[in-house]
């Protein structure tokens, strides 16, 4: 039975706040198996990289190749999105589900609701093909720590560009 060594070993690929960035792994495997002529152990090669992660998300990519699989992110910003904010507009309280949707003309903030979720787990499960036809596999944790720092400074910087 061929033996797989992964690079880095499967545990927790990465533990980061949601502020780092910009995050690049690289994930690789090297295999032993037999040498069907002289029983000794011998190298078999890999001829490519696939990858997952689950839950779906579009901050975290996984790019498989010839080498090896890389985990790349420019930012994690964006894997704890806010409940809600309130706001005046017209005299009347709105609700926006994000940031996007708040307009430039909105009056006055009113409440801030960020996600109260402290931590976001993800599963990568990573397939590497090997010369010989077959596969090995492994699964790494990523997890992603909300920090409240991102939110802060947009919240402040929506609110000052609403003071007269």
């Amino acid at each position: 039975m061929p033996t797989a060594t992964w690079s880095p070993s499967p545990e927790v690929l990465f533990s980061l706040p949601e502020t780092a960035g910009p995050v690049s792994t690289t994930i690789s495997v090297e295999v032993e198996g037999v040498d069907p002529i002289t029983g000794e152990p011998a190298p078999i090669a890999v001829t490519g990289y696939e990858g997952s992660i689950t839950p779906e998300q579009d901050v975290l990519i996984a790019e498989g190749g010839s080498d090896a699989l890389t985990v790349r992110s420019p930012s994690l910003a964006g894997l704890f999105p806010i409940e809600f904010i309130d706001y005046l507009q017209d005299g009347q309280v709105v609700r926006a589900p994000d940031w996007e949707s708040l307009p430039g003309s909105a009056e006055e903030l009113i409440d801030f609701r960020p996600s109260q979720e402290q931590t976001r787990a993800f599963r990568l499960d990573v397939v590497a093909s090997l010369a010989d036809g077959t596969e090995a596999y492994t699964s790494y944790l990523i997890e992603i720590h909300q920090d409240w720092t991102a939110g802060k400074d947009r919240l402040r910087s929506e609110v000052n560009a609403r003071r007269n």
